[in-house]
């Protein structure tokens, strides 16, 4: 049987290194026509090592002969591999929160902060030194491997490393498929049975198309009737929204409030949950201080963590690690994630279409810039990913909106690159929730100190 390498980057995550694991042991074809070794990488040795002994229990259940290792050396995992899956982050909600609550401090207006918006620009800054030199040391070990990222800010991520590198990559979200589930549910239909054409920026996409699978009847115009009936609250944290940028520019988004509320300024009115984000007494606790208790994340009003009764204990962080991280066959389940699935079709020549991806737009998507990273759906065979074409048009108010945030990406790039905190200010100014250019200055001066571990040292220049 052929050799077959694989490398999960980041492998310390159990949100994401399970679900890939899961994925490969129960893959017929890796576990039966090809000698499969997988390398699981963290800077962090107990993180790694955790996932490992899951993964050791797992193959051993499944009697798989998949030769698994781990290591905190990224170029002994990257040699001679052929495909490398990313997923990292550093304290993922101290800083997120920081993120949030610094840049509305200062003004903005912003929601969330993870794609868009101006915490957005300091979560691409703390995770673009790494994934370069994840992509930087792949030209060096691996230079044909595709690269397969999950990390954020996805586009502004694949997109400098699209840019400054040759390495195959492609950045993979699933909010397009949450966005069919949406539609399912205003048309009262199984999602399995909806066909879309969608596309746009990751986390901020539209469906220019909807149509029946089974007759190809369209099915806008049942949409647009059934939405007019629906109760005006209903799902209101996830498509309140949606509902109204589909009234405003004819086309439903996706994937859901807090996601392309990132990148508009009128977000706030429809985010209830926008109170709740990392919540803290600022009189009673210093949130990022040594010492200090967790940032607690909430992703929305309806939240899992807000139907507690009133003297219920939430696990820690480290809790809830340990508590997935048990393993349990029974649990062992397909991600529905694409990693695996391109893998598959690019290793054995197999041809599928996946509803979303994130890659140069070379075309695929008019009125964009052709080196910008876009999301639509691609074909995937042994060739490689190629973006399919939209056949509708986006409106130009939305294109306009996906132009201006182009622009970001690429000041921030030049950001990066020639360690400016005065193409870091123009990038935030450009953006529709930015503070002014007092508070602008002030907010990106607090959080380069506050970040100073993991940010570029950038200076005014």
């Amino acid at each position: 049987m052929k050799k077959l390498k694989v490398a999960l980057i980041g492998a310390g995550s159990v949100s994401f290194a399970l679900g890939a694991l899961h994925d490969i042991v129960l893959s017929e074809r890796l576990q039966k026509e090809v000698e499969l070794e997988v390398a699981l990488m963290d800077i962090v040795e107990e993180h790694v090592i955790r996932t490992y002994q899951y993964a050791d229990k797992m193959l051993e259940a499944f009697e798989s002969k998949t030769n698994i290792w781990y290591t905190t050396d990224l170029e002994k995992a990257l040699d001679q591999c052929e495909f490398v899956i990313t997923a990292i982050e550093v304290d993922r909600y101290k800083y997120w929160s920081q993120d949030f609550h610094i840049p509305r401090l200062y003004g903005s207006k912003q929601i969330y902060g993870e794609n868009g918006g101006p915490g957005s620009m300091f979560h691409t800054l703390r995770n673009l030194g790494p994934m370069l030199h994840i992509a930087y040391t792949m030209e060096k070990v691996c230079p044909s491997a595709w690269l397969i990222n999950y990390s954020n800010p996805e586009a502004k991520l694949v997109e400098a490393i699209s840019k400054l590198t040759k390495i195959n990559v492609v950045g993979l979200c699933h909010g397009l498929d949450m966005g069919i589930h949406q539609l399912a549910d205003f048309l009262e239909m199984d999602a399995k049975e909806i066909a879309v054409e969608g596309g746009g920026l990751n986390h901020f996409g539209f469906f220019t198309k909807v149509w029946d699978k089974r007759s190809g009847e369209d099915l806008y115009p049942v949409f647009k009737e059934k939405e007019k009936k629906a109760n005006r609250l209903a799902q209101f944290e996830h498509v309140g929204l949606a509902r109204t940028m589909y009234h405003i520019y004819g086309v439903y988004p996706y994937p859901g409030t807090n996601h392309c509320g990132e990148y508009i300024s009128y977000a706030q009115d429809f985010y209830a949950g926008l109170s709740l984000q990392f919540r803290y007494e600022p009189v009673m606790e210093q949130l990022w201080k040594k010492d200090s208790r967790e940032a607690e994340f909430v992703y929305c009003a309806g939240g899992y963590n807000l139907d507690k009764g009133l003297f219920d204990q939430d696990m820690t962080q480290a809790e809830w690690m340990l508590e997935v991280s048990r393993f349990e066959k029974q649990k062992v389940q397909i991600s529905n994630e694409y990693a695996i699935p391109i893998i598959e079709a690019i290793y054995f020549d197999d041809e599928i279409q996946l509803n979303a991806v994130n890659m140069k737009n070379n075309g695929a998507i008019v009125g964009l810039p052709e080196d910008m990273v876009v999301e639509t759906q691609a074909i995937v065979n042994g060739k490689g990913i190629t973006l399919k074409k939209m056949e509708e048009a986006l409106p130009t108010a939305i294109l306009g909106m996906i132009n201006i945030q182009g622009t970001i990406h690429q000041l921030l790039l030049e950001a990066y690159l020639e360690k400016s905190k005065t193409k870091l200010l123009q990038a935030i100014l450009l953006d529709p929730q930015a503070p002014t250019y007092y508070q602008a200055c002030a907010m990106i001066d607090e959080m380069c100190e506050l970040q100073k571990e993991l940010l570029p040292e950038l200076t005014w220049k």
